[in-house]
């Protein structure tokens, strides 16, 4: 839709969208794939959805970014004689026993728009951002060496949607691994530099014959990979929280 840039968030694992979904002030929406696993989606709209883009901007990749930048610069909010300041003034002036022809008279609109304002319909006087006060669901993770907790917070979010936990191959059995992909190469070289790690390049012909994007790719090891399963564990989904369980009940028992 024209002017209506649009936040989304879609997924499997309906326990991570509802999150989302908590952090927009939205609802979840089943999307029915048939033979295919169930898709939850969780979607924000226009002013809201700008407010959502502008606060993460600083936290995204290059490719992002652009998008956010051409989605702020083309937007334009729509004229309304009336803002959630004065909506709060009408319900108070109702309250004390003022009509609503005369509220309608004073505020230049028709009747027919000061009721669903005092009825809460439009013009709400809940936060438009919930997302700068959503708190629920939040968990403490614990230092891990030196990556502040904001990076580890970052790191953990992109894993959830990227990372896949794995229990060590037969032979290495001692060697649980997390692995990651993505065709942005400056968001994989930042979650690199995090688990000191060196990116990999996959220039397969498989890729190069199907003209597919390249990918860059994260594996973490060993010891490094179980110290950073045990620290984002807390914050992740139901899905990643069993592989990982898998992985390190695999680790403890050799």
């Amino acid at each position: 839709m024209p002017n209506c840039p649009i936040v989304a968030c879609r997924m499997t694992d309906r326990d991570v969208v509802e999150r989302v979904a908590a952090c927009f002030g939205t609802k979840v929406v089943a999307i029915d794939r048939g033979s295919y696993r169930t898709e939850y989606a969780a979607t924000l709209k226009g002013a809201g959805a700008v407010a959502f883009m502008s606060d993460i901007r600083c936290l995204m990749g290059k490719r992002r970014q652009d998008a956010i930048d051409a989605v702020v610069q083309s937007y334009s909010p729509p004229t309304r004689k009336l803002d959630f300041s004065a909506a709060e003034e009408i319900r108070d002036r109702f309250a004390r026993g003022e009509a609503v022809s005369s509220l309608a008279h004073h505020y230049k609109v028709a009747p027919q728009t000061i009721r669903p304002i005092l009825q809460q319909r439009i013009y709400r006087s809940a936060p438009s951002t919930p997302w700068r006060y959503w708190k629920a669901g939040l968990s403490h993770l614990p230092p891990l060496g030196e990556i502040s907790p904001p990076d580890l917070y970052w790191l953990t979010g992109w894993l959830e949607g990227e990372g896949s936990f794995m229990a060590p191959p037969p032979s290495d059995r001692r060697r649980p691994r997390i692995s990651a992909q993505a065709t942005d190469r400056d968001v994989v070289e930042r979650a690199a530099r995090l688990c000191r790690v060196t990116p990999a390049y996959d220039h397969s012909e498989r890729i190069l014959s199907k003209g597919w994007s390249p990918t860059w790719r994260l594996l973490v090891r060993g010891g490094k990979a179980v110290s950073l399963m045990h620290a984002i564990k807390p914050a992740l989904g139901i899905r990643r929280t069993r592989q990982i369980e898998t992985a390190l009940s695999v680790d403890a028992h050799n």
